[in-house]
């Protein structure tokens, strides 16, 4: 295989217009195109003045962290979907016969370096387009989390500086940092999910909002409302300090809430439930748009939370095994309308989505039929968004008794 190289590391002293534009290769302009016409929608799935297509780009031909966060997020991507499906890299017809991990590696430790440089200058961690350089590596951990030499929290530490650092004044403003930092949000949530740990940001710059609030808004502030949800049922669920029945209470009274306020327009313009004389699993549901797919998804996994950590559940007694049977119902009906969600729409992070409750509730699912349907929604993600789910794929085939935890199937299924 031939050796992956990259141009050489270009002077910061020169002219950015000129360093950074005019001496590309046809490599990194297929990246930065891959990141426009495939990746951008990821990251601006909630903003409808879509920053991370239109104007993050432009931003990058100044801004060398940020368009190399750019070329790295798409250097995996890119790579790795393609070379799994033809053994080469084709990109806008170009051949590049370079890009591989040696290359995002390469690009992903030239944006750490820029951002770790300036991360002790206030001035600098201020800025809006290091925010969006950070959340956009970030990209990288939810695409490849195994990848050798990777520490995850390191894209962790990137983001928070800079989202703790410039929280309030995105919400006041608006813009770029707006919207970086709804993207930092709801990738810090997914991973907490994930981790099953505390969500790890400040979020007091929310509590006057209007995204605390259920009043008229328009979608992608009802959208952005859901995720702060979600957050905040993180930091319930995983805190270890004792909370109060009140505080579960005002959690899902907001969750119930926020289902009844949403505006019309986050109801399903098509809703058929699943036939299972047809091996039917999931139910089908057609949405408008990415926001409100994005929404109602998160709208579940907040569900899916609420309900696995209910105080209300009977510890003892007759009534306790009819309280969790019904719970177990709806973290199912969730986890399903997940699934179908991400089935029927193209939003491109609806199956990812998909896979957190699924790799999280999964093993609570007996049904056969059902269980090849769930592992289905991991290996269509897998095949579709070059996102390694052979992890969750080996536990649920472990919950379900399909393999014994060395790898071997059960000697009933060798019978």
């Amino acid at each position: 295989m031939a050796q992956q190289r990259l141009p050489k590391p270009r002077s910061t002293q020169e002219n950015l217009r000129t360093s950074l534009w005019s001496q590309k290769d046809v490599q990194e302009a297929c990246l930065m195109r891959y990141f426009v016409d495939e990746l951008a929608q990821w990251f601006d799935t909630c903003d409808p003045s879509k920053h991370f297509a239109k104007v993050v780009p432009q931003r990058a031909a100044n801004c060398p962290a940020l368009l190399y966060a750019i070329f790295s997020a798409s250097a995996r991507h890119l790579s790795r979907s393609q070379y799994l499906r033809t053994n080469e890299v084709l990109c806008l017809g170009k051949k590049l016969p370079f890009l591989g991990d040696e290359a995002a590696l390469e690009y992903q430790s030239l944006c750490i370096s820029h951002l770790m440089s300036l991360s002790g200058n206030p001035a600098e961690v201020a800025d809006e387009n290091l925010l969006a350089a950070a959340v956009i590596l970030r990209f990288y951990e939810e695409v490849d989390l195994p990848l050798v030499g990777v520490d995850d929290e390191t894209y962790l530490r990137g983001v928070q500086v800079f989202l703790d650092a410039q929280g309030a004044v995105a919400v006041r403003d608006g813009g770029l940092r707006l919207a970086a930092f709804w993207v930092g949000i709801r990738q810090e949530f997914h991973t907490s999910f994930i981790k099953q740990r505390i969500f790890q940001f400040d979020l007091s710059c929310c509590d006057h909002s209007t995204y605390r609030l259920l009043d008229q808004a328009d979608d992608p502030t009802w959208a952005n409302r859901v995720i702060l949800h979600c957050a905040h049922t993180l930091m319930y669920c995983y805190d270890e300090r004792s909370h109060t029945m009140k505080e579960y209470e005002q959690l899902w009274d907001y969750n119930q809430g926020w289902n009844r306020m949403a505006p019309p327009t986050f109801n399903p313009i098509y809703l058929r439930q699943p036939d299972r004389s047809k091996d039917e699993v999931f139910p089908e549901l057609w949405f408008l748009d990415d926001c409100i797919v994005t929404a109602i998804q998160h709208w579940h996994l907040a569900r899916i939370l609420l309900t696995a950590f209910d105080p209300r559940v009977p510890r003892l007694g007759p009534g306790r095994r009819a309280a969790v049977g019904r719970r177990e119902a709806e973290i199912k009906e969730s986890m399903f309308i997940l699934c179908g969600i991400a089935r029927s729409n193209k939003t491109a992070p609806a199956l990812i989505t998909a896979c957190m409750g699924v790799s999280m509730c999964g093993d609570r699912i007996t049904d056969r039929l059902e269980q090849e349907a769930l592992l289905g929604i991991l290996t269509t993600t897998e095949e579709t968004h070059a996102l390694s789910t052979t992890k969750a794929q080996v536990q649920l085939r472990e919950a379900w008794g399909w393999i014994h935890s060395d790898g071997e199937f059960p000697s009933t299924k060798l019978a």
